[in-house]
């Protein structure tokens, strides 16, 4: 039995070492992979690897995987680190695809894109333009009309700057639209999907509970938010599509999921901040990656 596993080591070990060199390298050069590429692959890559390394390992060395002992531990805490870098590549490779989009095509008008699906040509993946509009108008802290708010509201510190933080507000419309001058599309949206410029506003703070603040006037904020007001320019980056009913038509991301949406005039400038965001999740699956090997070199 200890001939086997000596065998088993010395055959295996160098396979379980190049495959954590080819994952690694897979992950610093995801970036550089076609956008249409998904990353499916890559997540099922490091989960397959993460949890053979931690079910074969303790085999191969001949003790059982029940007990919990620090050998187990670090290569599960490896395995999780694998995972983990799996999902920021994978999600790096998202952002990647929507800075490029935004980077590599003109903006198509909603109207255009509309007929051409009409006619049967499908514009596909790509940028749409348009103005924002909404079922529901709400009213963001700092009192702008608006479909979406996210504020954080912040006490009026010395010389008028940003004090402690008082609340954090957000609310968005149930159903966020793309408006055109002839058509209008529902869009598919996630709020952390949403990008609008941030803006500062006075707004009135919440009162306390004491007497002199419930009856004295009410103590100024200052509100940081982003906001989506009707009518504004706004970007889409998804795919157009059929609606649930005829004459509908509504916009999504790659298979089903959020599209993005980017308002405010730098709109087109936002693709170089997205590859910028992209590479940052590039490199931190490349760091936990190369911490995955390093705990998991420790127990081979």
């Amino acid at each position: 039995m200890a001939v086997d596993l000596d065998l088993g080591r010395v055959l295996l070990l160098p396979l379980c070492g190049v495959g954590l060199a080819l994952l690694l390298w897979a992950t610093f050069t995801l970036g550089r992979t076609p956008t249409g590429a998904r990353p499916r692959w890559m997540l099922a890559g490091f989960g397959a690897l993460a949890l053979g390394l931690v079910l074969f390992v303790p085999w191969m060395q001949g003790t059982p995987l029940v007990p919990v002992s620090p050998d187990v531990l670090v290569k599960a805490l490896g395995g999780v680190l694998l995972v983990l870098a799996a999902g920021v590549s994978a999600r790096g490779a998202r952002v990647r695809l929507r800075a490029d989009a935004l980077r590599g095509a003109a903006p198509m008008p909603l109207d255009e894109a509309v007929e051409a699906l009409r006619a049967g040509r499908s514009p596909g993946f790509g940028v749409y333009r348009g103005q924002l509009d909404s079922v529901d108008t709400l009213t963001s802290p700092g009192g702008v009309p608006c479909a979406f708010y996210d504020a954080a509201v912040h006490a009026v510190g010395t010389h008028g700057r940003k004090g402690p933080l008082l609340s954090r507000e957000r609310a968005y419309s149930p159903v966020l639209l793309l408006k055109g001058e002839r058509t209008r599309a529902t869009v598919g949206f996630a709020p952390s999907a949403l990008l609008a410029p941030v803006e500062v506003r006075r707004c009135p703070a919440a009162p306390a509970l004491t007497r002199a603040e419930l009856l004295g006037a009410p103590a100024q904020a200052l509100s940081w938010e982003r906001v989506g007001v009707p009518g504004e320019a706004c970007l889409v980056v998804g795919e157009l599509q059929r609606g649930s009913r005829d004459g509908t038509y509504a916009l999504r991301g790659r298979g089903g999921r959020p599209a993005l949406m980017v308002l405010g005039e730098g709109a087109t400038g936002t693709g170089g901040v997205l590859s910028r965001r992209a590479w940052r999740h590039f490199a931190a699956a490349g760091a936990l990656s190369l911490a995955a090997v390093f705990m998991l070199a420790r127990t081979l």
